[in-house]
């Protein structure tokens, strides 16, 4: 037997150990990574949940702990980096935008009646949200916005007609201010007093 046959020989054998033991690992990896993205798959429903609900005048220390949490997941596991003023609206101000079907109107689902609102800011303060509503719309090409005062915060809104101009709008909100969403203003804030500067939601 010549040196040739024996390297063939022993290359067989390294072969029939090593590659079921790859084969053996490789699977083990694929399953744990598996694993892996189902508890960051929960987590970031969690999250989600939690930062889907409005949060309240004068929130406790606990609840603002707990949506920075939800917000630290989501940046974490987006893939996707959230920019710092978005986190901190998510914490102090603002919920999260629901994404779904029904959030698009087609031809067999018209628009609900009531005027449309871009809403793209939330500010503890009258005068941080007169900023917003001009130069930052301003910086938007949406044209100046309208500030209405809801569940303790003013908020910079643009509102619209129909649905479609303010989706379109929101779109170029969102350029600048990811957070920007679009809301039914008839739900959002069905009656309002006008203040000095600003329009005050008697509901929520």
């Amino acid at each position: 037997m010549d040196a040739w046959q024996k390297l063939e020989i022993v290359s067989k054998v390294v072969a029939a150990i090593l590659i079921p033991l790859t084969i053996a690992y490789l699977g083990n990896e694929v399953a744990t990574a598996n694993k892996q993205r189902d508890s960051e798959t929960k987590f970031v429903e969690i999250a989600t949940a939690i930062l889907s609900k409005e949060p309240t005048a004068g929130q406790t220390q606990d609840s603002k702990n707990l949506r920075k949490w939800a917000v630290e997941v989501i940046d974490r596991f987006s893939g996707v980096p959230m920019p710092r003023e978005t986190a901190e609206a998510l914490i102090q101000t603002t919920a999260l935008p629901q994404v779904g079907n029904a959030a698009v109107p087609t031809e067999s689902q018209p628009d609900a009646p009531g005027t449309w609102g871009v809403v793209f800011g939330g500010d503890p303060t009258l005068d941080a949200a007169k900023f917003e509503v001009t130069k930052t719309a301003e910086k938007m090409g949406i044209g100046p916005g309208v500030i209405f005062r809801r569940s303790g915060s003013f908020r910079s809104v643009k509102v619209y007609v129909s649905r479609a101009e303010a989706e379109d709008a929101a779109g170029k909100a969102r350029a600048v201010r990811p957070s920007a969403y679009v809301v039914n203003m008839s739900i959002w804030c069905p009656t309002s007093t006008e203040k000095g500067g600003y329009f005050e939601c008697s509901a929520p």
